[in-house]
């Protein structure tokens, strides 16, 4: 009996598993959620994440990182990998972006004598190319502060800008902060184009299945909802 126990004790061990996600920055406030809630289901993985931008998960993903799923800010940097992965990329989400003024309320038209305007870095982060689209068709005072991935981009704007472009999903937070909605302004979509997120699966495994088909449910969806994601 005591090697029968022992038998199944160790082959719950070998069976757990363990997946490394790489996800895009502005997903970061959701993500502790959708952990639990992958978890209640499939107690026996572990996830293990990592944030960051989707440009330089990218380029990590191409140089032999050790990923298993690829959530990105957009399409494009998930469907770069799907000749690599042999894998299709897919949307999980549609993001917003949010104009934040810490100082005052946010409105598009006090860009054009702003002091100091924060986005992303364009070229990795999606929200700051979106931020990037909304700056060429408004006017605005041209100071424009690049950082390095949405996260710093927020933190850049409390810190030292006038107004910073960021995911609308920072909202929650912001408000726990103390800010006010008026210090938010969602940004008109037609002014950059839609930010639909893309996941694809970087090594095949059924737990990275799992996961991926866990993303694209409705429990999920419910979850990015609350967030500010469609």
């Amino acid at each position: 009996m005591k090697k029968v126990f022992l038998s199944l004790l160790l082959a719950s061990f070998l069976n757990a598993g363990e997946l490394n996600i790489a996800a895009a920055a502005n997903i970061s406030y959701p993500l502790e959620e959708l952990k639990a809630a992958f978890n209640e289901k499939y107690p026996d993985i572990k996830l293990v994440i990592n944030t960051g931008a989707s440009g330089g998960f990218n380029s990590q993903i191409k140089n032999g990182a050790d990923f298993d799923v690829f959530l990105a800010a957009n399409m494009d940097f998930a469907t770069d990998l799907e000749n690599l992965t042999k894998n299709k990329a897919t949307s999980y989400a549609k993001g917003r972006l949010l104009l934040f003024a810490p100082k005052k309320d946010a409105n598009l038209k006090g860009l054009e004598n702003a002091s100091c305007i924060a986005i992303a870095n364009p070229k990795t982060a999606p929200y700051g190319k979106a931020a990037t689209e909304v700056l060429a068709k408004v006017k605005n005072s041209n100071k424009i502060i690049q950082a390095t991935s949405i996260a710093a981009t927020l933190s850049q704007t409390i810190n030292a800008c006038e107004y910073g472009f960021i995911a609308a999903s920072s909202k929650a937070e912001l408000l726990k902060l103390g800010y006010k909605d008026e210090n938010m302004l969602l940004v008109d979509e037609n002014l950059h184009e839609p930010i639909l997120q893309g996941m694809i699966i970087v090594k095949n495994s059924e737990d990275a299945k799992k996961f991926y088909d866990f993303i694209l449910s409705d429990e999920a969806k419910a979850i990015f909802n609350k967030y500010g994601y469609e």
